[in-house]
């Protein structure tokens, strides 16, 4: 897409927040769900839509950060993207162990789970914006020499 003169804000950025929002609309959805063929297709776009916005991240902050800074940011980058995976589990079994029963429990994890990646995909749509990021900060374009 930016070879095509889309912007980073549509080809990252947007491309980031759709791709939460669709999984976190599945996740919300997926619940509530009987039927085994719709609810596999639901598990695979919540868990399958998202994993778009991993690559795109990393494009994203190349374009706002300065090349000596990159490699700290990257690290920052991953490490703030496995701190889900030491919460999640905690979250979802006090979730499950403090509900009625434990299916109540799960169906909690799982819309908590939709609000957040829906909140945080709608909020990747409006506030990613790498091109005028970069030029608040004085970086030249990416392709203008940088990399």
């Amino acid at each position: 897409m930016k070879r095509r003169g889309v912007s980073s804000r549509w080809s990252s950025g947007a491309a980031q927040g759709i791709g939460v929002c669709v999984a976190g609309g599945a996740m919300a959805v997926f619940p509530f769900t009987d039927a085994t063929a719709l609810r596999l297709a639901l598990m695979t776009v919540a868990f399958g839509a998202s994993a778009v916005a991993i690559p795109l991240h990393y494009m994203t902050t190349a374009e706002v950060s300065p090349p000596l800074q990159r490699g700290a940011l990257f690290g920052i980058v991953a490490a703030t993207g496995t701190l889900p995976g030491l919460v999640a589990p905690f979250l979802t079994g006090h979730l499950v162990d403090t509900a009625a029963t434990p299916d109540a429990g799960y169906t909690l994890a799982f819309l908590v789970t939709a609000a957040v990646m829906l909140l945080t995909g709608a909020h990747a749509l409006a506030a990613i914006r790498p091109e005028r990021d970069a030029a608040r900060l004085g970086l030249a374009p990416v392709g203008a020499g940088r990399d």
